[in-house]
């Protein structure tokens, strides 16, 4: 289909975009809410000034791995959206098929704050971490489909870069699998979500590498 035909109803990339747009802005400001608050004893409580100020620096230390996945699941939900945002505008409509990959897509957009949120309940248990790192390797293996399936579905605009596309879901099903194994390894050692900020290098190191095969 050319750019100047008609699009079916309900295919139409625009409003599929701002949907999208209005759950990805949604799941970002649930991340904060998810971050966990001081009891009253901790931010208030007996003692001087200084003594309540420590007991809070404690507490904010204690929940370190919350706001690193904090900090983490946003930047990847930015990222996600971010692409998104460049591949709807770089295609004339949406297919059934497409349409049919966003509901993985958005599913784990909406849990991401819930997986996020448990590790601030419970940081130590190898099963949080766990839910966490694989609801972040299903958002970016459910990216990689979606793009597989606008190339699959040939509804590029004319000029559109179809091999960095390519290279673009590549890089996400191996960045995705690094996740899956940093998910593994937190049932073997402690101390897994640091590895979690490797997740650029990752990302970037196999990017160049399928770059320079395509």
């Amino acid at each position: 289909m050319g750019e100047g035909d008609a699009v079916a109803a309900g295919m139409t990339h625009e409003r599929v975009a701002m949907f999208v747009d209005a759950v990805f802005a949604i799941a970002m400001t649930l991340l904060a809410v998810e971050i966990p608050r001081p009891p009253a004893n901790v931010a208030e409580g007996e003692g001087s000034r200084m003594a309540r100020a420590a007991r809070l620096w404690d507490f904010l230390g204690d929940n370190w791995s919350t706001w690193l996945a904090f900090v983490i699941a946003f930047l990847i939900l930015w990222g996600v959206w971010r692409e998104h945002h460049r591949t709807l505008d770089m295609v004339v409509r949406v297919s059934p098929r497409i349409m049919a990959r966003h509901v993985p897509l958005l599913i784990v957009v909406v849990l991401l704050p819930y997986a996020t949120g448990l590790i601030g309940e419970s940081a130590d248990n190898p099963l949080t971490v766990c839910l966490f790192a694989g609801a972040v390797a299903a958002l970016l293996f459910a990216q990689a489909a979606l793009l597989r399936a606008i190339l699959r579905d040939q509804v590029l605009r004319p000029g559109a870069d179809a091999a960095a596309m390519r290279v673009q879901a590549a890089t996400l099903m191996v960045v995705g699998a690094f996740w899956l194994l940093t998910a593994g390894l937190t049932w073997l050692v402690d101390g897994v979500p640091l590895l979690w900020v490797l997740s650029p290098v990752v990302g970037g190191v196999s990017g160049r590498r399928f770059a320079a095969r395509a």
